[in-house]
């Protein structure tokens, strides 16, 4: 939690203006509507401004700017080592941060997202959340608040298939906000929330961030047109040219005015509080399991697994459950899945020579066993020798 909260505050700060620092200019190479700078070679800066000429096309599919941003004309400099970032920063800001930030100057030429390598999934992350804000900057920046947070938070799950970003939820802020949710009363409710100014979100920041979040996932996500209406309606009221105060009380009074303020916000909590993640369905899952609901477990972990396809935990159970229902060879793919994502090797080869076991592969089985017991002796050794000694005696 307090990572994104470190992360996410760096974009509070209304505008950064520093000399520019001397450093050596990095390869840079331009792609649609970016140019970026990235010292690991003009392909990885090429690669890089592919993926954010995607992002560009999530924004602009969001927010629909009547502005136009000309080719190359969004910056993004982006160093391979965090050292390096650091460095620039210092010289540039007199301060470094722990995520990607987003400068700015009057100037909007000069202006530029600068960021650092990491995982792909944490980068792809970081680009989508701060080049949302830069793309708002230039093209819409005066959006209130509450809406760029959001938004950011919103967007930044999104996955790259095919050269396009699709959108996936992002739970990040889901446990803080129910906890601000759960007493009846929010911390920041909705209509002071359509206002709020940078000072007050600076000072509110645990409040704040959460609530931004599931205001859009609500009004995009909810399952009442009317509440749809609100997010593109809020998008489609901002005014160029308008103070961001202004932006944001205009915002509120024609995007939110004919909606019954207490009504919706009753519906956004009881929206928020009911939805359930990857880390609730597997509890789900795993409790009904231990309680011997097979039928209710499968589903639990069959709807974890469809939010979470990357998480080994939902295949291993559900093997175990068709195990229990003696489906071997469903039981057998499971195991095999969920080793492939990164489970425990010795535990899986147990569990897959139990299963060969049940099916009546004894040579399989043996395999399997043999397998886990040189892998893990200590938890696996005996266990797999007491099978090993009945698969001898079958023969």
């Amino acid at each position: 939690m307090n990572k994104h909260l470190i992360r996410l505050a760096a974009a509070l700060a209304a505008v950064l203006a520093a000399a520019a620092a001397h450093t050596q200019a990095p390869p840079s190479t331009s792609f649609g509507h970016y140019q970026v700078a990235s010292d690991r070679g003009e392909a990885r800066a090429l690669e890089i401004a592919r993926t954010m000429e995607a992002a560009f096309v999530l924004f602009s599919d969001t927010f629909h700017p009547e502005a136009a941003a000309a080719a190359g004309s969004l910056r993004v400099r982006v160093f391979g080592a965090k050292a390096d970032y650091d460095a620039y920063l210092q010289g540039l800001i007199g301060e470094t941060r722990p995520d990607f930030v987003y400068i700015s100057y009057r100037d909007p030429a000069r202006s530029e997202l600068v960021g650092f390598e990491r995982l792909p999934a944490e980068f792809n992350r970081s680009l989508l959340h701060y080049g949302l804000i830069q793309f708002l900057s230039i093209l819409q920046p005066t959006t209130p608040l509450w809406l760029t947070e959001g938004a950011a938070a919103y967007l930044e799950g999104s996955a790259i298939e095919a050269g396009r970003f699709v959108w996936q939820p992002n739970y990040s802020w889901l446990d803080a906000l129910k906890a601000q949710l759960a007493g009846g009363q929010a911390r920041l409710p909705i209509a002071e929330l359509l206002i709020v100014d940078k000072a007050r979100a600076a000072r509110e920041i645990n409040a704040f961030y959460p609530a931004a979040w599931g205001l859009v996932h609500f009004l995009a996500q909810s399952p009442e047109r009317r509440y749809n209406r609100l997010l593109w309606d809020s998008i489609s009221a901002v005014q160029a040219g308008a103070s961001l105060a202004d932006n944001s009380t205009l915002v509120a009074q024609r995007a939110f005015a004919w909606v019954d303020g207490a009504a919706l916000q009753r519906d956004f909590a009881a929206f928020i509080l009911g939805i359930r993640t990857f880390s609730d369905l597997l509890k789900d899952g795993t409790d009904n399991f231990a309680a011997g609901k097979l039928e209710e477990a499968e589903k639990s972990l069959n709807a974890a697994m469809a939010l979470r396809p990357d998480s080994y935990t939902p295949y291993y159970y559900l093997g175990l459950i068709n195990y229990q229902k003696k489906s071997y060879g469903k039981a057998a793919e499971l195991y095999t899945r969920s080793l492939q994502l990164g489970i425990e090797a010795a535990l899986i080869n147990y569990a897959l020579g139990v299963n060969a076991f049940a099916d009546k592969k004894y040579a399989e089985a043996a395999a399997y066993l043999k397998k886990a017991k040189e892998l893990d002796p200590k938890a696996y050794g005996e266990k797999a020798d007491s099978l090993l000694k009945r698969i001898d005696a079958l023969k």
